[in-house]
């Protein structure tokens, strides 16, 4: 690949990483109710699916998502409802305040790893992206699959090192505000986002 391909694909995944979307809100609310830990395994579970999204270009199933409207249907209907049920629940948590005993409790690592392998591996359109830009980098021939990981990695190596700095500024606030009013706001907030982004998902076109 040519150094100026390269360069254009880094640009351009620095543009991905910095647009806010679901993994950095995620990271985001994570971080500001269970600390750094729940935030880098958050983080953890990025990087899992976009493993997960390599893999899938590796063995040529990534197109496989457009070539069939009823799968591409079904991941974005069930990636919207995950989308919606955090954001319910947020939304509801950001009306009753945690419990004074929860704070001495360390979180549970699962959960945000959970979610962030979910978020990430549900969202079809991030699967579109690839689909759409990755023939113009990777060109043909026998070893396309594999540039094509390569260059998937890209942004998520990139995002990893944003999304550090979001999970240290996140969890720094939420330390500020643990037990607030503030808090259960900054919850609010983050719950009506997802709900608007499974919203946008949900009327995803499969092109």
């Amino acid at each position: 690949m040519a150094d100026h391909s390269l360069l254009a694909w880094t640009l351009l995944s620095i543009g991905l990483v910095l647009t806010p979307g679901p993994d950095m809100m995620i990271v985001a609310g994570q971080s500001a109710r269970g600390g750094v830990r729940a935030g880098l395994a958050t983080m953890a579970g990025i990087a899992l699916g976009g493993l997960w999204y390599m893999a899938l270009c590796g063995f040529g199933f990534l197109s496989v998502l457009t070539a069939f409207p009823a799968l591409f249907m079904a991941v974005k209907i069930a990636g919207a409802v995950y989308l919606a049920w955090l954001g319910i629940r947020m939304l509801t948590g950001a009306f009753k305040p945690a419990p004074i005993a929860a704070t001495a409790i360390a979180p549970a690592m699962g959960k945000p790893f959970r979610q962030g392998f979910l978020s990430t591996a549900l969202n079809p359109k991030v699967a579109l992206f690839f689909l759409a830009i990755l023939p113009q980098f990777v060109g043909t021939g026998p070893d396309a699959p594999v540039r094509g990981m390569l260059l998937i990695a890209v942004p998520y190596v990139l995002g990893s090192i944003w999304l550090t700095g979001v999970t240290l500024v996140a969890a720094r606030a939420g330390r500020a505000v643990k037990q607030s009013s503030v808090m259960r706001w900054f919850e609010g907030v983050i719950g009506a986002a997802f709900l608007g982004l499974a919203g946008r998902l949900a009327l995803a076109r499969n092109a």
